[in-house]
């Protein structure tokens, strides 16, 4: 490791969360090292925090396995606040000490050696996760897929085969029904449908083309890729959503964004890792169901919180203690 400069990376994190976890290695490091902030597929890493959410996506774990450097796993938890347990350190950092160990053992020292049990695992070769950088996702790309005019049936392939024939006139998909995974890869692709293709799907099968189309994308993560990092948009319907694990997220990302938001803003504003922001972007993208606006249009605004004046608590104690004595 160079011993004047450190790169460090670090993934996944709300903008927020990331600025505090900076600050803290700053506080740490910066009498030993200067410290590079990079990317996590920098090919110079050092050392890596990625939120927990995303360790065990094949990007990830190629970095992991490509070159052997110290790694936490990033996770929130209020009662284990600042603890470092299974190489996993948990924020909010209200007590840096196990950090400041983990730091001096593993970076300062040098000390590191992969963890037995916290190995990575085998990649999956099958999967396209890495977005091309010639890739054809744009949103001229979703749009003449859903453009009625230039045409009726299409084929929806990938890696894995054929996913479905979408009838844009009707607004169905018609699925395979041999096709066990409902998520693709960066090898999706669309062509006109055949009388074959019409034959591999079944019509007893069939979805709302923009509701499918929504959570194909949504259920495969790495496109969030496609989605650009910062920028104003709206949506124009609400998503439904067949994640039931992350459901209350989706449709507090929707109402923000039926409004017209900025994507960092929403990530500061919410503690929404920006990766998950632009996920839900991306899967509106594909939907259809994106629109760019500008700085000036409207836009979403969080609720104020009205902090209450002295007289206010004031009276709010005086009346508990009526109530209390009268046992009102």
């Amino acid at each position: 490791m160079n011993k004047q400069y450190i790169n460090i990376a670090i993934s996944g994190l709300s903008i927020h969360d990331a600025e505090e976890l900076k600050g803290q290695l700053s506080n740490i490091i910066e009498n030993k090292f200067n410290i590079q902030w990079k990317t996590a597929t920098d090919i110079n890493l050092d050392c890596l925090f990625i939120h927990e959410n995303f360790f065990e996506t094949e990007g990830i774990q190629r970095i992991l396995n490509n070159k052997k450097f110290p790694w936490l796993k990033i996770a929130k938890n209020s009662s284990l606040s600042g603890k470092l347990e299974n190489n996993t350190l948990y924020l909010p950092l209200h007590s840096s000490n196990d950090l400041n160990q983990w730091v001096d053992q593993y970076i300062i020292n040098n000390d590191y050696t992969l963890p037995l049990d916290e190995a990575a695992p085998a990649l999956n070769k099958a999967e396209y996760a890495i977005l091309p950088a010639n890739h054809p996702y744009t949103e001229s790309f979703f749009r003449g897929m859903h453009d009625a005019e230039l045409h009726s049936k299409l084929m929806l392939s990938d890696s894995s085969g054929p996913i479905g024939v979408i009838d844009i006139a009707q607004n169905l998909v018609f699925c395979n029904a041999e096709r066990e995974q409902y998520q693709t890869d960066f090898q999706f692709k669309y062509d006109l449908a055949s009388t074959t293709d019409l034959i591999k799907v079944t019509r007893k099968n069939s979805f709302i083309l923009q509701d499918w189309i929504w959570n194909l994308f949504w259920n495969s993560p790495n496109f969030y890729q496609i989605a650009p990092e910062d920028g104003h948009y709206r949506i124009h319907f609400w998503p439904k959503p067949q994640d039931q694990t992350n459901r209350k997220l989706i449709f507090q990302l929707s109402a923000c964004f039926i409004q017209g938001a900025k994507i960092s803003k929403i990530s500061e504003q919410h503690n929404i890792p920006l990766k998950i922001v632009r996920q839900f972007i991306a899967a509106n993208m594909a939907a259809g169901n994106l629109s760019k606006i500008n700085i000036w249009d409207n836009h979403y605004n969080p609720p104020e919180k009205s902090a209450e004046k002295p007289e206010e608590n004031l009276i709010k104690s005086f009346i508990g203690k009526i109530r209390r004595k009268f046992g009102f």
